[in-house]
């Protein structure tokens, strides 16, 4: 796997055998904690690995080239050889990999944009996007439309770029991170019916933002897993 690529088997584990077995491949590391948190408020009896491939961001210049989806589609393949019964993406800006490496599995397979894009267009047709890079931002708007139309609905989406959010997480922590969403989700929400958090690592502020939002705030990790326990049940 490389010396950037490393499975974490806690806390969300359980012994062999006892559980279903859901993998997350993330391209930063802070999105693993989300995870975590998600999972165990919405599917607390998977089992959960992190597959982590920093590279997967490293390497990409707002496009995935023909390299890079042979990458992930590689991981998605190593992620089933390493009996997952699901795998999920936690990197917003290679989900559009799931479309072509869907046919290479034989489990489910979810983006991180699908599950949460379907919540929010039955939430309402104004929909706010957060998201901390221009690529992320614009797919999330690509697969927000996409879902709408397969509703059979219209959607109008509200976009914010708030491009300091991850330094903000990494440099001052979780409470300087709830304090920027909150100013984004509130600006945001006279404009709105909902917020969406467009990345992974934004998640373990929903809890926050949930309490100080006039609307409802959507994190992908918590509708991925949602829709990984339907998948699986």
């Amino acid at each position: 796997m490389g010396d950037r690529k490393r499975r974490d088997l806690s806390p969300n584990t359980s012994p062999k055998g006892t559980n279903m077995r859901v993998t997350m491949i993330h391209a930063i590391a802070e999105s693993i904690s989300p995870v975590r948190l998600a999972f165990a408020e919405q599917f607390p009896e998977a089992e959960v690995v992190n597959v982590l491939d920093e590279g997967l961001l490293f390497d990409f210049d707002d496009q995935i080239t023909p390299h890079l989806r042979r990458r992930m589609s590689n991981l998605i393949g190593y992620c089933q050889d390493n009996q997952a019964d699901a795998i999920g993406l936690a990197c917003s800006v290679y989900a559009p990999v799931v479309d072509s490496a869907k046919d290479l599995v034989d489990v489910p397979l979810v983006s991180s944009y699908g599950p949460v894009m379907a919540d929010a267009v039955a939430v309402g047709s104004r929909v706010g996007l957060i998201a901390s890079v221009a690529p992320a931002l614009r797919d999330s708007e690509f697969y927000l439309k996409l879902a709408a139309e397969e509703a059979g609905k219209v959607v109008e989406p509200v976009l914010c770029l708030a491009e300091d959010l991850i330094d903000v997480m990494r440099a001052e922590g979780q409470r300087s991170l709830e304090r920027r969403l909150e100013q984004e989700v509130m600006r945001l929400a006279p404009d709105v019916d909902v917020v969406l958090l467009g990345q992974f690592s934004f998640a373990a502020a929903l809890v926050h933002l949930q309490k100080m939002s006039p609307v409802p705030v959507l994190s992908a990790p918590h509708s991925s897993a949602r829709t990984l326990k339907r998948l699986l049940s």
